[in-house]
């Protein structure tokens, strides 16, 4: 992924937080589908995650064998798919065009997609400008505990890890 498309990603998630009032750390991610006029079902068929068309909504498909964590990222990438790829509220005639198309996650990045789709739910989630703000808080010398900072945007620390290298933040 290129840094334009990147940057777009990361534009596109504060302009989403920002349009719904979206308080960060995200609290009730379920309770923001909602808001956003879908919804979220438990799915044994999907490895991960999977997002639907659903008349002129939307639902989540979810595996019920993620903890908590995973869950949270499994959803936000499921909304990038959602925004980025199937145009909801972005873009009206891609999806009038989606059918019954559905977007499938199952674990593994294999496609430009599912990078698209990984870097909304980061960006999503860890928004960039207080990810800064929180790993200036949680650095001391050139140390940064990325132990803290994903407790507080309750993520892995791999996803807060990667977040930081991504964002150019931290060393890879």
């Amino acid at each position: 992924m290129n840094d334009a498309t990147r940057n777009m990603i990361n534009s596109l998630t504060e302009d989403i937080l920002h349009s719904f009032d979206i308080q960060v750390p995200i609290q009730d991610i379920d309770g923001l589908v909602r808001l956003m006029g879908g919804s979220i079902q438990e799915d044994y068929s999907h490895l991960d995650g999977a997002v639907e068309k659903d008349g002129e909504s939307f639902r989540i498909l979810v595996s019920p064998f993620q903890d908590e964590k995973r869950r949270r990222f499994t959803v936000a990438h499921e909304l990038g798919h959602l925004f980025l790829h199937m145009g909801y509220l972005t873009n009206k005639e891609l999806w009038k065009r989606q059918g019954e198309k559905v977007y499938h996650r199952a674990g593994s990045v294999s496609s430009e997609k599912e990078y698209q789709a990984n870097e909304f739910a980061a960006a999503f989630l860890m928004p960039r400008d207080e990810y800064l703000k929180k790993m200036n808080e949680y650095t001391v010398g050139n140390k940064v505990n990325t132990s803290k900072i994903a407790e507080y945007f309750n993520v892995s620390v791999e996803a807060a890890s990667n977040r930081g290298k991504f964002l150019g933040y931290l060393k890879w």
